[in-house]
């Protein structure tokens, strides 16, 4: 099975409502897909391939029928963990972290000899103590580009007359202006056609399209921070005196509103990641990677 057809049967596991193995043995939670690969170093190459992660970090989960006990990995073993050992078992299981799941590749013992497989596992969504959202945006997206820190946020907040939300001020400093997955794109300060501050001074000629919301400054107005081509815009809705207590609205092509009520660092990770009601946007369809999209802030 090559790549695109490993994809494809991928996708259609990921969408049921519920990953469930067909091996003896196994069971809910993850689901194999046997592959007739030659050794563990084509297994990988396939893998790899599946996921573009050709230049990301493999970890060894499972070595010689027993748990490794690395971190972030799938459960092994006992109850509710992957089968290790033993007839039907993971002898061997190496693979990626990819935000709200496991994708991995080994060998599982079977009465007819060991037999190589790949893994989607699904992974339940935590943020570990101490760790921000714009951490696990990085995570989620394998960001490793150095921090843009290019905005004058002091000039930005003057401009619009009000603070911003720090989380949002994290996100523009890490991964500059740009695109989650090509979907929801970010208005930074500074960016050319993307420009929070014009964008926001704007607002109030085209004040209808945003009933019965009023735009910001005024008390309780929504105030634009992205915009997606598939018809969708993301605002928050000002009136709390901390920014960072602003929830985000959605705003559809036929007018309606969605309400989420979290920071803008936890929304769009979610957006990214989370399939469940309200959130289950069409990025987090997928089990596959996430990416950002870079555009250069204009020389200056």
């Amino acid at each position: 099975m090559d790549a695109s057809a490993l994809r494809a049967r991928l996708n259609d596991s990921w969408r049921a409502p519920e990953l469930h193995c067909p091996l003896p043995t196994h069971g809910a939670g993850h689901v194999c897909v046997p592959s007739d690969a030659e050794d563990l170093a084509a297994l990988e190459r396939v893998a790899a391939d599946v996921i573009d992660g050709a230049s990301l970090s493999v970890r060894a989960w499972v070595v010689g029928g027993t748990a490794a006990g690395v971190p972030d990995g799938p459960p092994v073993g006992g109850e509710g963990g992957l089968p290790i050992g033993g007839e039907g078992g993971l002898l061997e299981l190496r693979g990626w972290v990819l935000a709200g799941h496991w994708f991995g590749y080994g060998v599982t013992a079977t009465p007819d000899g060991p037999r190589r497989v790949v893994i989607l596992a699904r992974r339940a969504f935590t943020r570990p103590p101490g760790v921000g959202w714009v951490a696990l945006l990085r995570e989620a997206t394998g960001w490793t580009e150095p921090d843009r820190c290019g905005v004058d946020w002091a000039a930005t907040e003057a401009a619009l007359c009000t603070a911003l939300p720090g989380d949002y001020k994290d996100i523009v400093d890490v991964f500059g202006p740009g695109s989650f997955d090509e979907y929801l794109d970010l208005l930074v300060p500074g960016a050319l056609g993307t420009d929070l501050v014009s964008w926001g001074q704007d607002m109030a000629r085209y004040a209808d399209l945003y009933r019965p919301y009023p735009v910001h400054p005024a008390p309780g107005g929504v105030l634009q921070w992205g915009t997606s081509e598939q018809e969708l815009t993301f605002h928050w809705l000002t009136g709390p005196a901390d920014p960072d207590d602003w929830p985000v609205l959605v705003q559809y092509l036929g007018g309606e509103w969605q309400r989420f009520d979290c920071g803008t660092g936890e929304f769009v990770l979610r957006l990214l990641t989370d399939r469940t009601s309200p959130f289950a946007f069409p990025p987090s369809a997928g089990p596959f990677p996430h990416w950002f999209a870079s555009w250069e802030l204009p020389e200056r």
